[in-house]
């Protein structure tokens, strides 16, 4: 199966930080990573504990993908 059209989340493990949630995410919905790194950032910001469940869940939730660019 071709990666491009794979539809579902997982995580990506190259060029990941933490978990690789906004590297896949940003893969996913096809915007840079640095942006999607920024606005986890500024929105942990505003909201600190929905962004940390929220990583927290993505990150125990998506496996990992073998085909990640």
């Amino acid at each position: 199966m071709n990666s491009r059209y794979k539809t579902q989340f997982s995580k990506c493990t190259k060029g990941k930080k933490i978990g690789g949630v906004c590297t896949k995410l940003a893969h996913r919905f096809d915007i840079p990573v640095w942006l999607t790194r920024l606005i986890t950032v500024l929105m942990f910001f505003k909201f600190p504990m929905f962004v940390v469940f929220a990583y927290a869940v993505a990150w125990f939730a998506m496996p990992d993908d073998e085909y990640c660019k």
